[in-house]
């Protein structure tokens, strides 16, 4: 895995619920640190789904990824819970987009799909870096 195809970095993110019954789409950011085949991060999103707590909620995420394959679990901060949404992914080629489905293992009907898109910023340095690569490869 070349260095170029790192998730570190700010990322904009979306998941959407398999049942509309239990939720809209929610969007959040994420910020993604990969170290070897490691991932770590931080989310944050608004609070679509806990009353008791505040409008925003955090998480952190803990992950791998092997390839093209991604797995990570996302650990809400806020509050006590016994069960945490677990994604899988695939990363494309530029490794500037990350989709695939998640779920909560002890509740098998509350999963959907999820989508990470680099941040703009971040997107036009990746490119920038890739090309500042390719021209030092010739």
């Amino acid at each position: 895995m070349a260095g170029s195809d790192s998730l570190s970095g700010s990322w904009t993110g979306r998941f959407d619920y398999d049942n509309v019954a239990h939720g809209t789409p929610v969007s959040f950011d994420a910020v993604l640190t990969q170290n070897g085949n490691t991932i770590h991060g931080e989310i944050v999103e608004p609070n679509t789904f806990r009353p008791e707590a505040t409008d925003t909620l955090l998480a952190v995420l803990t992950g791998a990824r092997s390839g093209s394959n991604v797995s990570f679990v996302k650990t809400y901060t806020d509050f006590e819970d016994s069960d945490h949404p677990h994604y899988d992914g695939q990363v494309n080629e530029t490794a500037t987009r990350i989709t695939g489905r998640w779920h909560f293992p002890s509740m098998s009907g509350i999963k959907g799909t999820f989508l990470l898109a680099r941040t703009i910023e971040a997107a036009a340095r990746k490119k920038a870096i890739t090309a500042v690569e390719l021209v030092f490869k010739d």
